[in-house]
């Protein structure tokens, strides 16, 4: 991914409208939450972390491929 930079403006009501660059750059869709982090040490510095709705897949990679890790997992049940 290629750094993406946006201006947005806080409207009246305390909105914030992530700009189209940015929705499109990650996929953001409505309804999609975040968390808001704002650290003393950096006052002007506000960082949006979205929170996933769903963790599946998050590992997929931790054991290799799932069918390789289940046959080899099966195989050691065999030979007790």
């Amino acid at each position: 991914m290629t750094p993406v930079n946006a201006e947005a403006r806080l409207r009246a009501k305390s909105q914030l409208t992530i700009p189209d660059k940015v929705v499109d750059a990650i996929g953001l869709r409505p309804g999609d939450r975040f968390l808001v982090e704002l650290s003393p040490d950096e006052p002007d510095t506000i960082r949006l972390h979205r929170i996933r709705e769903s963790y599946a897949g998050g590992l997929r990679e931790v054991y290799g491929k799932a069918t390789d890790y289940l046959t080899e997992e099966r195989r050691s049940w065999e030979r007790r």
